[in-house]
Order: structure tokens, then C-alpha cells, then sequence
């Protein structure tokens, strides 16, 4: 028994031994996998030793895989809150005030693709290729409030109330117990905006996914290279020239290299259609609501639309255009395009000759958008005398003056009566879709020398204006065109496609604006471009 307790204690202290070497070298007990310097393995601890190797490389793979498919996760395009907000029409806070809903709609517009184009892969999951599920992503909606049936979420129409206090935004409004509440505006969905688009379907339906090719020089697959400087003119806005207008080649003009803004401000030709058909088809269908003309024009053949901010003619061509179109032709489109720029003004009315617009259709008014907008209040143009004791103005006008066969002038060419008014003010930038959630309130700003209730003369000689933001903006044109009863008048503004739809329902209720207000979707082959939101009393009924 002693014998066999000492062989026990030299086997152990061999072991030891063993292990204190291989402590000493750095190495671990089992290292040599292979057999080599463990001459009394029976071969068994090594093949053990080898299979939990596999399995370490196997977890290593496993985990290096996870944090791929992690990294590609973050890396997806990020959808706009308009993509990706989710209803909250039966969500309103008992404590809280909802005088204005959000509507959120849904036009698709097809394009002929104008680059090359080349099927990348076939697609191989839903979760891969194609985002499809909403995202539930609207932080403004309260999970815990009730539904509640406000009076004020069951009419149908937008209106401007008459204050002519200053702009500002507000957070609270009293109740009909006297209480101030805060605002809520609610989001409520079209059938036409949920879900996805007919362009993904069909191209989940055909399992296929679609890359276009960018040619080098901006040339779009017709062999015409960028003649421009690339730093005036890149190469994708060269390449795009036809989804501007559709013309291009027959003479258009969109300011070239001495005024590269004007190829980042043009509304493709295609939106700009779809929103000239609309906005006459609601005035069309709002006069003939009841019977009643709910248009401050007198003259029901005539609808009178103004583009304030014109550009080189996108919207005001496209307005104009519906003089042509087929159905309705007995309502004839006077539009007005202003701007306070000239040169840009007489590229607008070059390329309304392009599109053979007839000449009695569009007037190019030069003026300062405030100034225009503080002409008009309710849809008809104030006194001379009235509008003297509001503002005075500073702006110089040139004599009238013919351009391309059209007439372009001051505000003596401007109408007595306003059916609807577009708005497109400039964004602040080539930036505007990096800045997160799209606010109008700190992106657009329009400079002006009108300032009411000080000496604007005074003002002018030391270089001052007063900066109007995209908040004080919607404020004044709805004082302009929108009606206090809800029923005459019609706008639309022309916004980025990250725009908030709360931010904006914010500033419509500051503006006065009640009822319903529309944000429809801008989509081109498949993908969200803009957001035109319209107020009036004619919308889609969700």
C-alpha cells in the first residue's frame, strides 16, 4: 500500500513538474495539439484539444458574422418621418388639444429611368433587400391616451383666422373650459400611404434588384458629357436635366453655370404636372361642392393660381399647361410667376415658349415675395390706401416689359383675385436632407425690405431686412388666400422630404390654419423625392 501511494505522489509531482515547465515557456498544458513534446499522450486529449479549437473558430466566425449583419443593419437608408410615422388619430391626450390633423398621403409617379440599367442580384430575403415593414416611429404620439371625438377633428377644411398680431409659434391653446392646453397634432393615415409602393412590390414580385449605372461626366446613357464646371454644374444635376424638363434639348434654359441654384430648385417636371392637375382639380371640385363657387373669383371659368416663387418656370409652366389638357377645358388657368429675380424671370418665360404656353396664360411679376403676399388678404387684393398703412415699399420696378412674347412687370400686373398659391421657397441649401428632422421654422429664411410699423427708409439706408422664417411664411400666405369661414382658398408648399409632418402642423395651427391639412408623399420610382402639403377644404378623405 506504501508502494502504491508512492507511485501515486511520483505521477503527481511528475505532473506538476510538467505543468511548471510549460508555465515557464508561456505555454498552456495542452498547446501542442499535434502530439509533439507530449510523448506519453495517448492521442486523446489531443484530438479533444483540436475539436474545441474548431468550435472556438466556429463561435469566432459566428459572432464576426453577427457584427456584419450588425453594422449592415445601421448602415440601411433612414426613413423620413413621413415613412416612417405610424397613426395617432385615436391616441389624443385627454389633457391636450387637437385643432388640426395631419393627413398623410401617398401619389405615385413613374419616370423612364434616364441612366442605364443593370440587374445587380437577385433578391434573396425580404429583410435583406427590401425594408417593408412601417416603422413605429412617431415620438409625438401618447400610448396612453384615449380616443376622444374633438368637434374640432370632424371637419374637413383649413382656414385662416383673422389675427394680425405678430407670428410666433405657440405650444398652448385654451379650451372650451378656458383651460390653455397643450397642442397635439394628430397623424392620420390614406389607404394610398400604407404599406409599400407599387414599385416595390413589383420588384419584390419579380425578385429582382435594379441598380443604375452613373456614367462618367454626367452623361445619362445618351452620349451628351456635362459642359459645364463641375463645380457649378455636377455632374448628377447635368444628368437629371431631362427629369427637369423634358424639353431640355429644344432650347431650355436653367441658368448654367452663372446660376447653378436653379439646377438643385427646379421641381421635376414630373411632380410639377401632378401637382398643377391637383390643384385645379380641388378648386374645380370645391366650386362645385353644393353648387357654390367657393373661390373669391367671381368668374368660375377662370382660376387664378400664383407661383411666389418662381424660379426658371418649372410649377408656373406646368400650371399653365392645364389650359391644354382635355377634361374641364372650359375652366381656363391664369397663373401668376413671381419672383425678385429678374434674369431668372425671363429664363421662366424663354422656357414657357418651349412648351408653346399661350400668352395670355402667365404674367412674370418682379417683386419681393413678402411684399406680393402683403397685397392680398382672403383671396382679393387690399387698397392702395390700406396697404400704404401696412407696409411701405422699397422695392424698385423697371417699366413693363415683353420677354419671349410675355408680359413681365411690377405689381401693377398683378390680379384682383387669388383662387390658390404654391409655394416653393428655397430650403437653405444643398444640406437640407442631412439636417435630420426637416424644420421650416430654421432652414428657410426670405429676406425683405418691407417692415411693417417701422421706418423702412430709414431701415433701407442702413442695409437692414427683416428675415422672414418658413413659419412667419406660411402665416402671411394663408393670411392671403385662406378665408375666415373655411371654404375659399387653396395652398400648397413645396417641402423636403424629411419634413416633419408635427413641425409643420405646429406652424399651420400658429398660422391659424384649422381642420385638416394634407402631406402627400412625392414619389418617383419608388422613392419619396418631396412633400407637398396642402391646405384647403377639398382633401383626401382617409
Amino acid at each position: 500500500m506504501a508502494e502504491a501511494d508512492g507511485n501515486c505522489n511520483s505521477i503527481i509531482h511528475a505532473a506538476n513538474l510538467g505543468k511548471n515547465v510549460n508555465e515557464k515557456k508561456g505555454k498552456r498544458p495542452h498547446d501542442d495539439i499535434d502530439g509533439i513534446n507530449n510523448d506519453d499522450d495517448d492521442g486523446g486529449s489531443a484530438l479533444m484539444t483540436k475539436q474545441n479549437h474548431n468550435n472556438d473558430n466556429k463561435r469566432r466566425r459566428k459572432k464576426k458574422k453577427k457584427n456584419i449583419n450588425h453594422i449592415k443593419k445601421h448602415v440601411k437608408r433612414k426613413k423620413n418621418w413621413i415613412e416612417s410615422c405610424s397613426e395617432s388619430i385615436h391616441r389624443i391626450p385627454t389633457a391636450a388639444i387637437a385643432p388640426l390633423t395631419c393627413v398623410v398621403t401617398r401619389v405615385e409617379l413613374e419616370e423612364k429611368p434616364l441612366l442605364p440599367g443593370l440587374v445587380l442580384k437577385e433578391i434573396r430575403s425580404d429583410s435583406e433587400s427590401l425594408d417593408l415593414a412601417p416603422v413605429d416611429n412617431d415620438s409625438n404620439a401618447d400610448n396612453g391616451g384615449e380616443k376622444v371625438d374633438s368637434p374640432k377633428m370632424s371637419k374637413n377644411v383649413s382656414g385662416k383666422s383673422n389675427s394680425t398680431s405678430p407670428w410666433k409659434l405657440l405650444t398652448s391653446k385654451k379650451g372650451d373650459d378656458g383651460e390653455d392646453k397643450k397642442f397635439f397634432v394628430p397623424v392620420q393615415k390614406h389607404s394610398s400611404a400604407i404599406g409599400p409602393t407599387k414599385w416595390q412590390q413589383n420588384r419584390k414580385k419579380n425578385n429582382q434588384e435594379y441598380q443604375y449605372l452613373h456614367l462618367p461626366d454626367g452623361d445619362n446613357g445618351d452620349g451628351v458629357k456635362n459642359p459645364y464646371p463641375k463645380e457649378a454644374v455636377p455632374d448628377k444635376f447635368w444628368a437629371q436635366r431631362k427629369r427637369l424638363f423634358s424639353r431640355y434639348d429644344e432650347g431650355i434654359d436653367i441658368g448654367g453655370e452663372n446660376d447653378s441654384e436653379m439646377w438643385y430648385s427646379v421641381t421635376p417636371e414630373s411632380i410639377a404636372n401632378h401637382i398643377a392637375q391637383r390643384m385645379v382639380k380641388m378648386i374645380s371640385q370645391s366650386r362645385m361642392n353644393g353648387g357654390n363657387i367657393d373661390t373669391a373669383s367671381d368668374d368660375s371659368n377662370n382660376i387664378v393660381l400664383m407661383d411666389l416663387f418662381c424660379g426658371c418656370g418649372g410649377n408656373s409652366i406646368a400650371f399653365a399647361r392645364m389650359n391644354s389638357r382635355e377634361d374641364n377645358s372650359s375652366q381656363s388657368v391664369k397663373v401668376v410667376a413671381v419672383d425678385n429675380n429678374l434674369p431668372r424671370l425671363k429664363m421662366a418665360a424663354k422656357n414657357a415658349a418651349v412648351y408653346g404656353v399661350d400668352r395670355c396664360s402667365i404674367v412674370f411679376v418682379h417683386a419681393n415675395a413678402i411684399e406680393v403676399l402683403n397685397c392680398y388678404r382672403h383671396g382679393y387684393k387690399t387698397k392702395d390706401e390700406e396697404n400704404n398703412e401696412n407696409y411701405i415699399s422699397s422695392v424698385k420696378h423697371g417699366q413693363l416689359q415683353t420677354c419671349s412674347g410675355y408680359k413681365v412687370g411690377g405689381v401693377e400686373l398683378l390680379p384682383d383675385v387669388l383662387d390658390g398659391m404654391f409655394l416653393s421657397p428655397p430650403w437653405g441649401g444643398l444640406s437640407y436632407d442631412d439636417a435630420g428632422q426637416y424644420n421650416p421654422m430654421e432652414s428657410i429664411i426670405i429676406k425683405s425690405n418691407i417692415i411693417q410699423g417701422h421706418d423702412t427708409l430709414k431701415q433701407q439706408v442702413e442695409g437692414k431686412f427683416m428675415n422672414i422664417n418658413g413659419g412667419e411664411l406660411l402665416g402671411l400666405a394663408a393670411n392671403a388666400v385662406l378665408d375666415d369661414t373655411n371654404s375659399i382658398g387653396l395652398l400648397a408648399y413645396f417641402l423636403p422630404r424629411n419634413t416633419n409632418g408635427v413641425i409643420l402642423g405646429q406652424i399651420a395651427v400658429s398660422s391659424g390654419v384649422n381642420g385638416r391639412f394634407e402631406m402627400e408623399q412625392n414619389v418617383v420610382n419608388g422613392k419619396v423625392k418631396t412633400i407637398t402639403a396642402y391646405f384647403c377644404r377639398y382633401l383626401h378623405q382617409p
